[in-house]
């Protein structure tokens, strides 16, 4: 079965989910940059793009897949990490237990 096949058979409003996604992406970039706290110069220094040419791919919406690909997964690494801290700091107030009470309570040696 080919790919054009496998398309088909995909049903519209899926493949149009997917176009609009990627719309809401590049048009809100730079408040999702925002955000995360990133500044914008440091995005462009990381798609090794001038930052002129980032404001106007930004103003006219024009990154590639590829460019928004690269942003995107810069973004989630750093949402995940966000997530991971803020996990750790709620469980900072949590009771715990001695670590000799654990190996005491599972025969450890």
């Amino acid at each position: 079965m080919n790919t054009i096949t496998k398309t088909k058979r995909i049903q519209k409003p899926v493949l149009r989910d997917y176009v609009d996604g990627y719309t809401q992406i590049v048009d809100n970039i730079g408040g999702i940059i925002r955000e995360t706290g990133y500044k914008t110069n440091f995005v462009a220094k990381k798609l090794r793009m001038p930052i002129s040419t980032f404001y106007l791919k930004k103003r006219t919406k024009t990154f590639t897949l590829d460019e928004v690909t690269q942003i995107v997964e810069m973004l989630d690494d750093d949402m995940e990490n966000d997530y991971l801290i803020d996990l750790a700091e709620s469980r900072l107030d949590e009771e715990t237990i001695p670590l000799e009470e654990i190996f005491k309570k599972y025969n450890y040696a």
